[in-house]
């Protein structure tokens, strides 16, 4: 395994969660109609019918045989690559998806994490989704703390360091030479709620993974939870201070630094090479470029291109901003 190229190759998306074993498009449509009644539901299959579904992917970065669900418009590309999906979508969508496989309903990001739940329970998920190609276990060469927890499903790699109180959940990877320290939790549950169409508060299940990439320093009391359908990847070679939050999803590239106190929402984009300074706060979905630098206390709202140079709450351009140290 190399884990280093894992968290660079998770920027372009496609990745899946795993089946235990392939289920069929007649029997996930039965599954539909035992949770949103008989007449709640339309079948419609594609120009080549999807005969198996061999696992579940984001509908916004589709990964062929799978599960998965749209309900707001997406590009032709992507409509493209959802011909090989079986795509639970809503009436207002189904026409753009002509000749895919679909279910269609009122609510399909509902009937969507129902089904979740029950393909959880039969026939399961792999540990790991399929951005790497590991079996758990701990590399006889890591140093792992007796008060630390290692839950099964887990792959540790060489030379890492694993400290006292830390957990680290199942669908974690964690590469050579890494660093966790004290009290950190990894692969733990983020927030994702929906609230559906009948009233219903459902919680996406957490069904990706953390991806630690090589010589990675996490420090105290830190919290990376796992992703919900894209994992959670810290690039190699990047630090993230004590008492962090990197939320669900997030993508961190290659030396990035993210000093004490920095709270990250949900499935954040940062760029190789950036630093963000004490108590940085980004919101959820915000898509940061390479070699940017987020000073002090900052809070960012928009995106940001590559070489940005931002300080402030809401975060504004300066000519130049020291963030962290050079790398």
């Amino acid at each position: 395994m190399q884990n280093s190229t894992l968290a660079e190759q998770s920027f372009n998306g496609a990745e899946n969660i795993s089946l235990a074993g392939p289920v069929t498009f007649s029997a996930i449509a039965d599954l539909a109609r035992r949770v949103q009644g008989v007449g709640g539901i339309q079948a419609k299959g594609g120009q080549q019918e999807l005969a198996q579904v061999l696992g579940v992917s984001d509908g916004r970065y589709p990964a062929a045989d799978t599960l998965c669900f749209v309900d707001k418009p997406v590009r032709q590309g992507t409509i493209d690559r959802l011909q090989r999906n079986l795509v639970i979508t809503n009436p207002a969508i189904a026409p753009s998806l002509a000749g895919c496989s679909m279910l269609v309903v009122p609510d399909a990001r509902a009937l969507f994490i129902d089904l979740l739940g029950l393909l959880q329970a039969n026939p399961g998920f792999s540990c790991f989704t399929t951005l790497a190609d590991v079996q758990p276990g701990v590399d006889p060469t890591a140093e792992v703390h007796g008060m630390a927890v290692i839950e099964a499903g887990v792959c540790v790699g060489a030379r890492a360091r694993i400290a006292a109180g830390c957990v680290i959940k199942q669908g974690t990877v964690v590469g050579s030479d890494v660093t966790i320290r004290e009290n950190s939790v990894i692969g733990g549950h983020g927030i994702a709620l929906y609230k559906a169409q009948d009233g219903r508060v459902l919680r996406f299940p957490d069904l990706a993974g953390v991806f630690i990439g090589d010589r990675v320093e996490i420090g105290t009391s830190c919290s990376l939870p796992r992703g919900v359908l894209t994992s959670t990847v810290v690039g190699r070679e990047s630090v993230i201070g004590n008492l962090c939050n990197v939320g669900h999803g997030v993508k961190l590239g290659p030396k990035v630094w993210i000093s004490v106190g920095t709270l990250i929402g949900g499935n954040v984009s940062i760029g190789g090479g950036s630093s963000l300074g004490l108590g940085v706060a980004v919101r959820d979905n915000v898509q940061i470029g390479d070699n940017c630098s987020i000073g002090m206390g900052s809070v960012v709202m928009r995106d940001l291109p590559d070489g940005s140079s931002v300080l402030g709450n809401p975060a504004r351009r300066l000519p130049r901003v020291n963030a962290g140290p050079e790398r």
